[in-house]
């Protein structure tokens, strides 16, 4: 259903993926995902979409504070 959450095993596994993705690749998954969940789209996003936008923030955010910026 398109409107459910992802489970734990799901974000976690999703933030995997993107940690093993150059910072480029993560920056833009960042950002199409930050597009998805604007509201001027006509309606909320879903918790799925949500979800995958705050997993490519932390994954970045987590670069950022260890100082382990990738190319």
């Amino acid at each position: 259903m398109p409107d459910e959450p992802l489970s734990r095993p799901e974000i976690e596994d999703f933030q995997r993926q993107l940690s093993k993705l150059s910072e480029p690749a993560v920056r833009d998954a960042y950002v199409q995902a930050h597009a998805r969940c604007c509201l001027g789209r006509g309606g909320l996003p879903s918790p799925a979409e949500v979800q995958r936008f705050l997993s490519a923030w932390k994954v970045l955010w987590k670069w950022e504070q260890n100082g382990k910026r990738r190319k």
